[in-house]
């Protein structure tokens, strides 16, 4: 039986200290953030809503362009590129979930995601690119029905299951999930797993993850009340 670990629910301050954010980092932009987990750093720009170009088709709802760039010296090969697409798709699904995109219509925001450093692994950058989605949608006072809040979790073949893993234990891990979370009744919104596992795991991650979850929107409140003092 796999054995239920977290490295980092011991206590607020072990969580906290794996998390960073910076608020507004590009003046020009609607809202930005630059948001770190663990070994992670992304940072995410939009811009608009704005009126959609005369020819492009009529639409009653926002239309969202989203675009991922990875960090620089990323092996540019057709399979991290369709990699690369695949995050895209996943995030622009995100907003269309998440954004009160009706309050738009025949309107289009722009969005640029990059990828600033990643030591660990998928994991752990998934899930940096989901918060600081989330954190610049909140920065741009787009209108959301629930701000959103992943946790990445790998399933390491000694340690069992951590949560927010360092750099050498999620790399040396066999699979992980990526649980994105709601913040009204901290319900999952989204998920994502790589690797062999079977339900019980998924279950234990799922209950390890969902207190996590919950600190980390407390770390967006924290974050969010400092821009406004």
């Amino acid at each position: 039986m796999t054995e239920i670990v977290s490295q980092t629910n011991e206590n607020d301050a072990s969580i906290f200290s794996s998390l960073h954010c910076v608020l507004s980092p590009i003046s020009k932009a609607a809202g930005s953030a630059t948001f770190t987990l663990s070994d992670s750093i992304c940072t995410c720009l939009v811009n608009g809503p704005g009126e959609l170009r005369q020819q492009q088709d009529a639409t009653n709802r926002l239309q969202v362009d989203i675009t991922f760039q990875a960090r620089p010296g990323s092996n540019n090969t057709n399979a991290t590129a369709t990699k690369d697409k695949l995050i895209e798709q996943w995030l622009e699904t995100l907003i269309h979930s998440t954004v009160l995109t009706e309050h738009y219509p025949r309107s289009q925001i722009n969005i640029v995601m990059y990828e600033e450093q990643n030591l660990s692994g998928e994991a752990t950058i998934l899930a940096c690119l989901c918060n600081t989605l989330c954190l610049t949608m909140l920065d741009a006072n787009l209108p959301m029905k629930y701000a959103f809040a992943a946790v990445p979790i790998v399933q390491h073949p000694t340690k069992g299951l951590l949560s927010l893993p360092n750099s050498k234990d999620e790399l040396a891990s066999t699979s992980y999930f990526v649980f994105v979370f709601e913040i009204t009744l901290n319900d999952i919104l989204a998920m994502h797993a790589s690797g062999n596992f079977d339900m019980k795991t998924l279950e234990q991650a799922t209950i390890i993850a969902k207190p996590i979850a919950r600190q980390i929107f407390q770390f967006y409140r924290q974050e969010l009340e400092k821009r406004l003092s």
